[in-house]
């Protein structure tokens, strides 16, 4: 946004500078990536900002793109969905070592491990990463999540390696890993990120077999599992999805035979399951393959937003606001794709969601050199 100030010209062909109120109110409709620069015009401009990002601003939680080659370097491009504007941009940042493959089993948590070292972050535009030893076991498809001041790391273990079922956990504050309790054998079938959707909510890892429901969660703090669980929304579901913000869970569900998919809130005491939304069935032909159906939809979750697109054939990503409670208390529309697989052997594409905030988006343009480019409308 170039630094020049916003006037009217008045009957008598006079300038008259827009402020207070009026600047405010258009600042509002200004794009989130657009307020940053719009605070360095003047200091009026600044206050006008902060006003109007306290009072009329509500960002809404961005939908984040990694895409990334699947050879060394591994090099990777990030391109950001802000839905308040429908706008894609295309991140410009200074250069990070890709070492592995990057990775997501939560909403906002990325990862690479490798024999040597475990890279992860967890900021909302993953700016900053924690580099650490590497858990005693190696693995190939875990789930890795962040649960408190823990990172945990569980299943998905090399078929040479003793316990398949192995779960590590490495503490913020000793900076150490701790083996704790093995994954229930009720998943000794499915101990992979391929096999499993999971959330976090109330200090526990919440862990959902995809398709049969069956649940456990693993307590950070006993450093155990519990009995399972099969969720249950009351109507045959084929395909189970599970996501979270701050405590409050959800479940994504295919219902059997009539290929609808619904949302229910869940309780995280009892997993009891209430209905809040169904996707109209235009969106859901939207995340069908034509090779595998619907086969390897993943779902992202962030505040009041649910993401969901078709990971083998990345086309249109649905996304559902939840606008009120109660059944239908959703706004449905879908994302256009943004960029394509070139070939599936060429490169990965990882999606994640958080919020953004202007604090964060201050920090890495002004202070780590990030530049956004608008590249769909």
């Amino acid at each position: 946004m170039a630094k020049t100030e916003i006037r009217l010209i008045s009957h008598e062909d006079e300038e008259v500078e827009i402020h207070g109120d009026i600047l405010e109110a258009v600042l509002s409709y200004v794009p989130l990536i657009d307020l940053v620069p719009a605070s360095s015009v003047s200091k009026s401009w600044c206050s006008a900002v902060a006003s109007s990002l306290r009072h009329l601003k509500k960002p809404k939680p961005w939908l984040i793109l990694h895409k990334q080659t699947t050879h060394s370097p591994y090099t990777a491009i990030t391109y950001t969905y802000d839905p308040c504007s429908n706008q894609w941009t295309k991140v410009s940042m200074p250069s990070m070592n890709f070492f592995s493959a990057l990775k997501s089993s939560q909403s906002n948590f990325l990862y690479m491990m490798s024999s040597s070292k475990l890279s992860f972050s967890f900021d909302p535009l993953n700016s900053t990463w924690c580099h650490v030893d590497p858990p005693l076991m190696w693995r190939t498809d875990p789930i890795v999540a962040r649960v408190g001041d823990s990172v945990v790391v569980a299943g998905g273990v090399c078929q040479f390696e003793d316990d398949p079922l192995a779960v590590e956990v490495y503490d913020f504050n000793t900076r150490a890993w701790c083996t704790c309790e093995s994954m229930p054998m009720t998943l000794k079938e499915s101990a992979a990120s391929a096999w499993l959707s999971v959330a976090t909510a109330k200090g526990k890892l919440i862990v959902t077999e995809k398709q049969t429901g069956v649940t456990h969660w693993f307590d950070s703090e006993t450093k155990s599992w519990s009995v399972p669980y099969n969720l249950n929304p009351g109507q045959p579901v084929v395909n189970y999805y599970i996501g979270s913000y701050d405590d409050d869970l959800f479940l994504v569900g295919l219902c059997k035979n009539v290929e609808r998919f619904k949302i229910w809130k869940v309780s995280a005491e009892n997993f009891y399951c209430e209905q809040i939304g169904e996707m109209p069935f235009a969106f859901v032909e939207k995340l069908k393959s034509e090779c595998f159906g619907f086969y390897s939809i993943n779902v992202l979750v962030a505040r009041n937003f649910v993401y969901m697109y078709n990971s083998w054939e990345v086309g249109e990503v649905v996304v559902c606001e939840l606008t009120s409670g109660g059944v239908n208390g959703c706004r449905w529309w879908s994302v256009p794709k943004m960029v394509s697989r070139d070939g599936m052997l060429k490169d990965r594409l990882v999606f994640t969601c958080s919020e953004v905030g202007f604090d964060e988006l201050q920090r890495v343009m002004k202070t780590d050199n990030w530049k956004f480019e608008v590249v769909s409308s």
